[in-house]
């Protein structure tokens, strides 16, 4: 079976707070603080189903944020890049939990599966609310890769749009800090993910984005 019961019920309570969310984003600042923190809660729940050591979600949004203020985002652009960062990740609620909770290293064809979760999310998020455009196609575009590398279109340098670019750092930063139940946590140390960051400048990740990311980062000493 696809979708779980379990994963059912999560996916009407995350589409529902959301939708609330982008409904009340333009009233009151008050409200839309709540409901953005309705939204990280829910959030929080997908990272333990997903199987990470933490608040992944809420990590990626507040990393997205610091470069993206830095990069000159700002307006309706860094909105939709911050609820995109929290949910960048809702269509791995549609894939069997078993991938998501195996210890094993996953197979060629639950990678596959596994490939599929930002196409599943834009596609989830546009059938069944009202959301800014961009917020759907940033979630679609956050694991493409400057060299054309990436996934699902093959998009190439500045082909992806820049709020797909900044999420795509912020998620591989998470990433590489924290654990998950098919693989180790990869790195020790903030300088050990910067040098990661700075070797995969210009493949993976915008190398400029990457340049700013390694000023910004702790690890650099400035803040």
């Amino acid at each position: 079976m696809l979708i779980s019961v379990f994963n059912a019920v999560l996916i009407v309570l995350v589409t529902w707070l959301a939708y609330r969310y982008f409904e009340l984003r333009e009233r009151t600042s008050p409200t839309e603080e709540r409901y953005s923190q309705f939204v990280s809660g829910v959030a929080s729940i997908v990272d333990r189903i997903e199987g990470y050591d933490a608040a992944h979600s809420l990590e990626v949004a507040q990393t997205a944020e610091k470069l993206a203020l830095a990069a000159g985002l700002e307006g309706e652009q860094l909105q939709a890049l911050k609820a995109a960062a929290m949910l960048h990740d809702v269509g791995e609620t549609l894939l069997p939990r078993e991938i998501l909770r195996t210890a094993e290293r996953l197979n060629d064809e639950q990678t596959y599966l596994m490939r599929t979760h930002p196409l599943l999310g834009e596609l989830h998020l546009k059938s069944r609310m009202q959301t800014p455009d961009e917020v759907p196609a940033i979630i679609r575009w956050h694991h493409e890769r400057w060299d054309g590398l990436g996934y699902p279109d093959n998009l190439k340098g500045e082909e992806i749009p820049k709020a797909a670019r900044i999420l795509a750092i912020a998620d591989a930063i998470s990433a590489m800090r924290h654990l998950r139940s098919y693989r180790p946590k990869q790195y020790k140390s903030q300088k050990d993910i910067d040098a990661e960051i700075e070797r995969q400048a210009g493949l993976q990740f915008d190398p400029e984005l990457a340049a700013l990311w390694l000023k910004l980062s702790p690890a650099a000493g400035n803040n």
